[in-house]
C-alpha cells in the first residue's frame, strides 16, 4: 500500500510539473483593419512559433488608430504597431506606451488616376484627397513637404477625408476622391492595374524635405504594463517569424486564404510580397532611435508642431530594451 502510495504522489508531482511547463504567457495583439501586423501574427501562429516560445496569441481588429489607442489606454491590448510619430502622440496624450522595436520601413504613396492631370505636389492643393487617417504618418510627411517647399497645407487648402484604402480606390475609380495616400500594401495593386499611377512615394518626399529615408516609420507599441519577459519573447518570435516567412511561399498562400488581405488579381500579390521584404527593418540601436527622434524633430521645424502633432520629442519614446539578442 505504502508503494502505490508513493507511486501516486509522484504521479502527481510529475503532472504539475508538467502542467507548469505546458502554460503560456497570452499577448493580446490590437491589429488595424486594412494593416499587416495580421499577417505577422497569422504567420507565427502558422510555422508554430508561438507554441515554441509558450506564448498564446490573442487579437482585436479595430477600425481606427484611435480605437486601437483606447485599448492600449484601457489595457484591452498589449502590443500595437503604429507610426513613429503616433507614439510620441499617444505619449503626449499621457497614454503609458513606448516604441520597443522596428516593423517596416515600407512607405505608402501618393496615387492619382492615370488621366488626373496632377503631375506635381504643387497640383494637390484645392483637391479631395483620402488618407488613411488624418493622423497617418503618410499624410504628415505630405503635409510638411507642402507646408515648407510649395506653399499650402493639404489640411487647410485642400480636402481631406479618412477612409479605407478599398474604399478609396472605388472613390478614386468614381471620381469622388481626387488623390489617394493608402496603406504602402495597396500601392502596387492599384498602380499594378493600369488604371491608377503613384505620384511620389513618401520615401521619395523625405529626400526632397532633406530628411533620411531609411529608418522604420513603422513601430511596434508596448503597453508600459506589458511583462517584460513577455514582450521579449514575442520580439524574438517576430524575428523568427520575419526570418521564416522569407522563405516560405506556403504562408502567403495561408494569408490570402484566410482572407487577411484581398487582391481582385491574385498574381499581383509577388509585388506586394517583394514590397514587403523591401521594407523589413534592418536595426534597431541607439541610433536608430537618436534618428527617428531627429526626423521628428526636423518635421517639426520644417512644418511646425500643428502639423506633426507634437512639439519636441522625449527620447524616452523610443526604448532597446526588450530586443532580442542577436
Amino acid at each position: 500500500m505504502k508503494t502505490v502510495r508513493t507511486v501516486g504522489v509522484l504521479a502527481l508531482l510529475l503532472g504539475l510539473g508538467l502542467g507548469a511547463a505546458q502554460e503560456t504567457q497570452t499577448v493580446r495583439i490590437g491589429l488595424q483593419a486594412s494593416g499587416t501586423f495580421s499577417w505577422v501574427v497569422h504567420a507565427m501562429e502558422y510555422f508554430g512559433i508561438d507554441e515554441e516560445l509558450g506564448l498564446t496569441l490573442t487579437s482585436e481588429t479595430y477600425a481606427t488608430k484611435q480605437a486601437t489607442e483606447i485599448a492600449l489606454r484601457a489595457g484591452d491590448a498589449d502590443l500595437v504597431v503604429d507610426d513613429f510619430v503616433g507614439v510620441a502622440q499617444m505619449r503626449a496624450r499621457d497614454v503609458p506606451v513606448r516604441g520597443v522595436y522596428p516593423y517596416s520601413r515600407a512607405t505608402g504613396g501618393v496615387v492619382v488616376p492615370v488621366d488626373a492631370g496632377i503631375e506635381t505636389i504643387a497640383d494637390l492643393s484645392g483637391k479631395t484627397i483620402g488618407a488613411a487617417s488624418l493622423d497617418d504618418k503618410s499624410l504628415l510627411i505630405l503635409r510638411a513637404l507642402s507646408v515648407s517647399k510649395y506653399d499650402f497645407d493639404p489640411q487647410t487648402d485642400s480636402s481631406v477625408i479618412a477612409a479605407s484604402p478599398p474604399l478609396m480606390e472605388e472613390l478614386l475609380a468614381q471620381g469622388e476622391l481626387d488623390v489617394a495616400i493608402p496603406y504602402w500594401h495597396f500601392v502596387p495593386r492599384m498602380t499594378a492595374s493600369g488604371d491608377f499611377r503613384d505620384l511620389m512615394e513618401v520615401s521619395e518626399m523625405l529626400s526632397e524635405l532633406g530628411l533620411s529615408n531609411d529608418l522604420p516609420l513603422l513601430v511596434m507599441v508596448a503597453r508600459d504594463g506589458m511583462d517584460p519577459e513577455v514582450l521579449r519573447k514575442f520580439l524574438r518570435g517576430f524575428e523568427l517569424t520575419l526570418a521564416r516567412m522569407q522563405k516560405d511561399d506556403g504562408v502567403w498562400t495561408s494569408i490570402l486564404d484566410n482572407e487577411l488581405y484581398s487582391l481582385p488579381d491574385p498574381s499581383l500579390f509577388p509585388s506586394v510580397r517583394a514590397r514587403w521584404e523591401a521594407g523589413l527593418p534592418q536595426a534597431w540601436t541607439q541610433e536608430t532611435i537618436d534618428g527617428l527622434v531627429a526626423l521628428t524633430e526636423e518635421l517639426v521645424a520644417v512644418a511646425g508642431a500643428e502639423v506633426v502633432g507634437v512639439d519636441a520629442i522625449n527620447p524616452a519614446t523610443f526604448t532597446t530594451e526588450f530586443a532580442p539578442k542577436k
